[in-house]
């Protein structure tokens, strides 16, 4: 009996001390890795607000769109880069106490650059067309870039991990975590210190000058020391 007790507390020891030697967390190293990239905005979006205008010499938001399209054409640019954003009607006052139907119209047109973006302002100015602006930028590949940048904040984690981890003697091993902390898109939204109100006339057109969208990634690492 009391060699059958011996073996089983004998047993328990045993399976108590592998516990404990698993239980105890292998050595690793946490690095955090950040990535940036600057790309200039192959996209650049223009808004424009035609209205009606209450006088005897008004055109209506169909002979203005029309002269639009003409003058967007006329600088190489397709129709189909122009889309309606919004349309109402509503009550204008004419005179001291009648009133008429009056319409508008918002537009979003679609450029490629700075160049193209100053020639389309300087058709609207042709047509008289002060309601305008840049509304934001952004980039046909900007999914493609933002894999980029958190991917490179991966490997310059991976890489800070393994000089430090040499300067020691030490080698990297597996990664045992990767969570991304954070992600920035800044630049999209168009900021101006003027708005576009101008006369050609008058003043020379002020150059268009676009900052580039900059993306940023940071992530956590966890890796195993061999």
């Amino acid at each position: 009996m009391k060699k059958i007790v011996f073996i089983i507390l004998l047993a328990l020891c045993s399976s108590n001390l592998i516990y404990a030697q698993d239980s105890v967390e292998k050595p690793f190293i946490e690095i955090n890795g950040t990535a940036e990239l600057q790309v200039i905005p192959d996209q650049i979006f223009i808004g424009i607000h035609l209205k009606e205008n209450i006088d005897r010499d008004k055109k209506t938001i169909t002979e203005q769109e029309r002269d639009l399209i003409k003058a967007i054409e006329a600088i190489q640019i397709s129709p189909k880069k122009l889309v309606v954003t919004d349309a109402n009607a509503y009550y204008g006052k004419v005179g001291l106490v009648g009133k008429e139907v009056v319409s508008s119209k918002r537009f979003e047109l679609e450029v490629s650059d700075a160049t193209q973006a100053k020639k389309v302002f300087e058709q609207l100015d042709k047509l008289n067309i002060k309601n305008a602006s840049i509304v934001r930028v952004d980039h046909t590949k900007l999914e493609e870039y933002k894999k980029i940048v958190k991917i490179n904040a991966i490997k310059t984690a991976k890489n800070k991990a393994q000089y430090l981890l040499e300067a020691i003697g030490e080698e990297l091993g597996g990664a045992l975590i990767v969570r991304e902390n954070n992600f920035n898109t800044n630049g999209v939204q168009f900021r101006s210190n003027q708005s576009y109100s101008m006369a050609y006339e008058t003043k020379p057109m002020v150059e268009l000058d676009f900052k580039k969208i900059t993306l940023q990634s940071s992530v956590y690492t966890k890796w195993g020391i061999k």
